[in-house]
């Protein structure tokens, strides 16, 4: 479950982005200096300041809980976090409820929250880290209620799991204990809801296929009647070679990552990067 300020304050993040280009370069230079001797000042205050590493990109971590078996997170991975974001002064400004977690799509830039979709690349499954982070990877250079322009964070993150689209494949079909009838090397994944002989469609086959395309969390987000030639470009790859494989008359739940679907860009508005995909097919 996603934090009520988290979502409220996302949104807000992106007209910020905006605006912030349009602020005196020289003023944004000032204010960067600025940043980096305060973030400085308060890593000096911390008791495990001997721990804080400067990455190239210009923001500090100290990774507090070490997890070096843990998962590494890499693009396109569903990370499960709590975060806490704080004022250099120690005011917090932002926040998972404290049992709930966030999930996002590593890579994805969903969050808008710059810093949190750099700093998860530092982090292994079940770390807990602390970021520094100037100005341009927190809330910008425009002020919002009580966070004014240009100010430093403190960003309280762990990990709490992280999940390969294949790993969110399996954990779906797991929960909805189905019984799959055949599982590609590449992952795409077919369940068959009804007995149909003969032989299966293959390539170049003229067919109208009936389909509802869901993600993981069965919201929708499409449906309608979709006429093809199969083995062609008219279709996204998942959806191709799962109608190749299925007989006219046949119906099927059929699930895929993103390779096979909208890949890393996406579709958007409504398909982000990096996300896995399930179609209830039935061949007309």
């Amino acid at each position: 479950m996603k934090s009520r300020l988290l979502v409220q304050i996302l949104p807000f993040l992106v007209v910020m982005g905006m605006t912030s280009c349009m602020k005196d370069d020289n003023k944004d230079e000032e204010m960067a200096i600025e940043n980096i001797a305060a973030i400085e000042a308060a890593i000096n205050a911390d008791s495990m300041k001997s721990a804080a590493v400067k990455d190239s990109a210009g923001y500090y971590y100290i990774n507090r809980t070490p997890n070096p078996s843990g998962q590494q997170i890499k693009s396109g991975d569903a990370a499960t976090v709590k975060v806490a974001v704080y004022l250099l002064t120690g005011q917090k400004v932002l926040s998972t409820d404290t049992d709930s977690t966030y999930t996002f799509t590593v890579g994805a830039n969903l969050t808008q929250f710059y810093g949190l979709d750099l700093g998860i690349y530092k982090m292994r499954q079940g770390e807990k880290t602390t970021f520094f982070l100037p100005y341009y990877y927190a809330f910008g250079s425009s002020s919002q209620s009580n966070i004014p322009a240009y100010s430093p964070v403190r960003m309280e993150l762990e990990l709490i799991k992280n999940r390969t689209e294949v790993q969110q494949i399996d954990d779906f079909l797991e929960k909805k204990q189905f019984q799959v009838s055949e599982r590609t090397p590449a992952n795409l994944v077919i369940i068959r809801t009804n007995q149909v002989v003969g032989d299966t469609l293959g390539v170049g086959k003229s067919v109208s296929v009936k389909y509802t395309g869901k993600f993981l969390n069965d919201k929708k987000f499409d449906e309608g009647t979709f006429s093809l030639t199969t083995g062609t470009s008219g279709a996204i790859a998942g959806f191709d070679r799962a109608v190749r494989r299925m007989r006219k008359g046949e119906k099927a739940i059929v699930v895929f990552p993103s390779s096979l679907g909208y890949g890393t860009a996406g579709s958007l508005p409504s398909i982000p990067g990096y996300t896995p995909l399930q179609f209830e097919l039935e061949i007309l």
